[in-house]
């Protein structure tokens, strides 16, 4: 009888588990990581991120959506010092957020580029520092992939690198980093979103005037171009 009780508990909790699990992989969460510049831009636009967790939410497994982890002007070695000191906010801490994501969107580096691009004259033909430098970021940002894959192996998107500083003579230099780091990710099952291809290849897209920011065209764009990623890549796999 004994026996029989001890069954029927171990089979009880064996279901609780298996509900609990099969409950947690169909849950959604979304959370943006990066530079609050992109994530928050002009004003008068509406976000891409948020269009994307607009969409996401009206699923009936939605979990959250955290954005607590984004900064204005950050660099990616200061999110990777977050990541390894396991920083908090609202009580909440970066690693555990992480564990927890099914989609993360990353975008960084975009404010370094320019400010980089801002102090060398490309005129004087320094080419040679603006790449080496280029390859740094590059180092960087797949230090930065590494340490989120620690704690995350789900979908993660990548934002590369658009255009900001409203020169043309520039668009080679996103152009090489871009497809550096998309390469990188290739080979880690991580999926790139090329801004460049995106941004600035419609000149409504981003506004003409320095600070450039991304219109309500351009976020529309980029919208549409990475929920049909999630679309394809993610939510598919869950019906």
């Amino acid at each position: 009888m004994k026996m029989k009780i001890i069954f029927i508990l171990i089979v009880f909790f064996i279901i609780i588990i298996l509900s609990y699990i099969i409950m947690s992989k169909k849950e959604i969460n979304y959370m943006i990581l990066g530079d609050k510049t992109i994530f928050s831009n002009n004003i008068k636009s509406r976000n891409f991120s948020d269009l994307i967790y607009e969409k996401l939410s009206t699923e009936k497994n939605f979990g959250f959506y955290s954005k607590e982890f984004i900064k204005e002007d950050i660099r990616i070695i200061d999110l990777i010092n977050i990541i390894n000191n396991n920083e908090k906010k609202d009580n909440i801490s970066i690693q555990n957020i992480l564990n927890r994501v099914d989609i993360l969107l990353i975008s960084i580096g975009n404010n370094e580029i320019y400010y980089k691009l801002s102090k060398v004259d490309i005129e004087e033909n320094n080419d040679k520092i603006i790449y080496r430098y280029l390859d740094e970021i590059t180092k960087d940002m797949i230090k930065l992939l590494k340490e989120i894959q620690k704690y995350n192996d789900k979908d993660i998107y990548v934002l590369g690198y658009y255009n900001d500083t409203n020169n043309i003579n520039n668009d080679k230099y996103y152009k090489y980093i871009n497809s550096n780091i998309e390469e990188y990710c290739k080979t880690k099952n991580i999926k790139f979103i090329d801004t460049y291809e995106i941004l600035n290849k419609n000149m409504d897209y981003l506004t003409t005037k320095t600070p450039i920011y991304i219109t309500n065209e351009g976020n529309l764009a980029l919208f549409n171009k990475i929920y049909s990623k999630i679309n394809d890549l993610y939510l598919h796999k869950q019906l």
